[in-house]
Parts: C-alpha cells; structure tokens; sequence
C-alpha cells in the first residue's frame, strides 16, 4: 500500500483526535481536556485499527521485513514448512518475573495519558483503559513474558520469563494509542516512544505477551472450511472491531498457583482454553482465581486431547512475528480437524461471545477454503495482520497440511 495513499486518508482522523507530548504538557491544560482528548483518541484506536496498522507497517524499516506476510520479522521466523506445534522450543527461564511499571519505558509512555487526580504523575495505559473506558473486566494476570527468539532454519525456540499483563499493554499495547495520537504526515511523533525503543526486537527494551493466534480449519465432505472472528471493539483492547483468526489469545498460565507455571507452560493448554473462551462461552481462565484446570477430565479440554491423540486434529506451527503496529510478538499455528471431529468437540457452540462474533459461513459449517475466499479475508483492511499470516501461510502450505 503506497504510504501517500494511506496518510491523506487516516489524516483527518488522527488529525481530530490528536494528541501529542507536547500538548498534553502545554500550561493551562486541565485533567478533564486530557481525559477528553484520551477519550478522543481512544475511539480511533478501538475503530481504526486496520489503518493505524497501515501507517505502522508503511513506516516501518523495510530490513524488518524478512518474510512476504504483513508482519515484522527476522530471518528464519516464518518456517519454510510447518512443524507440529510440539517441535516449538519453550524454556522458562529461572529468576521469575522482572516487574516493568515502574521502568523507564512505562514512564516514558506514559508521557501520552492524563495526569492522576491526584496530579502526581500520569496513568499507565492500563490504569487508563480501566478508570477511563471503563473496562473493569480487564485482570493483570500472570503472563510468560518472550524475551529472547531464535530460529536455526529447522525450529523456533523461544525464551521466556515471569510478567504481568498490564506490563505488556502499558509498554507495548500503547504503541497503537501512540499512533493514533500522531498527527498525518507528520508521523512519527519526531520524540515519539516508538523511536525511542529504536529496535522492535529487543525484547528487553519493553514488557509483552506473546500472542498465540490458531486458524481453525475443518475439514468436510465437499471441502475444508475456515472459521473468523469479528472482535467488539467496545470490550477487547487488542485487535478491537477486527477481523481475527478464531482462537487468539496470551499465553498465560490458568492458575495464580505457583504449579501453574510447570503445568501451563504449553502452548497447546493456552489454544484449548482459548477454545473454550470463543466458541464455547466458557469463563476465562487467567488465574483469577481457583486451582486451576483439570484438563484430563474436564470438557472440552478432554475431547480435545484424545482428538490430538487419535489424529483427529492436528496442529502446527507457521512462524513468529510483530505485529506492526504494537510490536506483540505472535506465534502463528493452525488447527486441522479431521472431518466429524469439531462438529462432535463444539456441539454447543455459541455464535456470540463478550469478544465478539463468530463467523461461520452462509450454511454455519464455516468459510470455505478456498483460494478467492482466503484472499478475501486475508486482504481486508480491517483483518489483523497477524491473522492475514496464518490465513496466507496454511493456503501457501495446504498441502503440507492435508487441506489442498
């Protein structure tokens, strides 16, 4: 997409809402003009977030750009094959979680938000999203935190270590309000906080999450089909009133138990849970409280396993990458079921949960995969880019995947 093109279009926009350093610290203006003027932006970020991605990925450096998925990534990231989800290297590393709000990174994002009532200093983003928008459902849970990516041509092995939910979106979800806070042509913001981390890839530089994001494809009698996701953007923060593959969620352990981190630490636990979440309705599981799951005898969960066990599913891991716009790192995989199997797993099957709604199709047996229709979702401004890789690598490899 050429950048001219894009600027005159999310100009005006931003434009309205914008809100920069230097405005935000002008003398003479109250809390309430900056809580309107976050309000403002806000709005552009929760609708706009497949032209802000736009920007992101035009303005990008092009050596980011190492593989031909709209996403930032480096050398080796996107497997030239597929490899079972299990061939993914995962290590824990020992000393736990390195605590980041009071870092100098938060401090310096949070540069773009109101001032405290009690005006001694300003809100964290996620201080912000819960007392400003109201989203009281969000939980500062524990997450594994990806420090460190490596990629040796065959695998991915990534690194990880202890962190907290509100870490990553007040160090690299803001990035998006960032965004949308610049003004036209004149992004970045020339002291923006985006420049001042200089490499998206230094994971140290910044508290995230991985995201975990699964193209679920089921095979039929006449042909393999899709699912899609139509994310609210009244009550999700990232990828809002998007176009998203259907699970996506954090890898995150499902208990405050300590244990949890032995049992947890999968990335297959993270997809049957975020299963349960968006085609079940089933409560999230971010260790609010509770001892956990009991996934060997606990629908679906079970269902899922013995599917995995038998071959009735198959899962796999595409690659790793940035997503453009907030610097999350995402792991693409996708989930191939044998024809019956996710028909008998989500016999009840919601068609709307609080994330928003899943699409299945004219005849509700889901999006047919096929080149015409995959290009269409995959090429949709609104479709988060993250999804557009898992969307555009199982076509490249659906043979590989038995879905040709």
């Amino acid at each position: 997409m050429d950048l001219s093109v894009v600027l005159p279009i999310i100009g005006p926009v931003v434009g309205v809402a914008g809100l920069t350093i230097a405005i935000l610290n002008r003398r003479g203006v109250t809390r309430q003009q900056e809580v309107s003027r976050y309000r403002e932006v806000r709005k552009v970020v929760r609708s706009r977030q497949g032209r802000l991605g736009a920007v992101a990925w035009e303005t990008a450096d092009p050596a980011w750009k190492a593989a031909p998925v709209p996403v930032l990534t480096r050398p080796g990231w996107i497997l030239e094959t597929p490899l079972p989800l299990d061939r993914v290297g995962l290590r824990l590393l020992p000393g736990s979680e390195v605590p980041d709000r009071s870092g100098p990174s938060a401090e310096r994002a949070a540069r773009l938000l109101p001032r405290r009532e009690s005006n001694r200093g300003r809100l964290r983003y996620s201080e912000a999203l819960v007392d400003i928008d109201g989203l009281d459902h969000l939980h500062n849970g524990n997450v594994y935190r990806p420090v460190a990516v490596e990629a040796d041509g065959r695998g991915l092995s990534i690194d990880f270590i202890g962190g907290r939910y509100f870490d990553h979106l007040d160090t690299s979800e803001i990035l998006a309000f960032e965004t949308a806070a610049g003004r036209g042509r004149r992004f970045p913001l020339r002291r923006s906080y985006r420049r001042s981390l200089g490499d998206p890839f230094d994971l140290h530089a910044r508290a995230t999450s991985l995201g975990v994001l699964t193209l679920t494809v089921i095979k039929t009698d006449d042909g393999a089909r899709f699912l899609m996701h139509s994310r609210d953007d009244n009550q999700v923060v990232v990828g809002s009133k998007a176009m998203h593959v259907v699970p996506a969620g954090e890898f995150t352990p499902a208990s405050v138990y300590l244990e949890a981190d032995a049992e947890d630490f999968d990335i297959w636990r993270t997809i049957m849970r975020e299963y349960a979440e968006e085609l079940l309705d089933r409560e999230e599981a971010y260790g609010k409280e509770g001892s956990g799951l009991h996934y060997a005898d606990e629908p679906p969960f079970r269902e899922l396993e013995e599917a995995r066990r038998s071959g009735a599913l198959h899962v796999y891991a595409l690659g790793l990458g940035l997503d453009p716009l907030t610097w999350k790192p995402e792991l693409f995989t996708v989930c191939v079921f044998e024809p019956g199997a996710a028909e008998r797993i989500f016999q009840a099957a919601v068609k709307r949960t609080w994330e928003g709604t899943v699409l299945r199709g004219t005849d509700g047996r889901g999006l047919r995969f096929d080149a015409a229709t995959v290009r269409r979702y995959s090429g949709d401004p609104n479709t988060r880019r993250g999804a557009s890789a898992c969307l555009d690598l199982a076509w490249r490899h659906r043979d590989v995947l038995g879905i040709s």
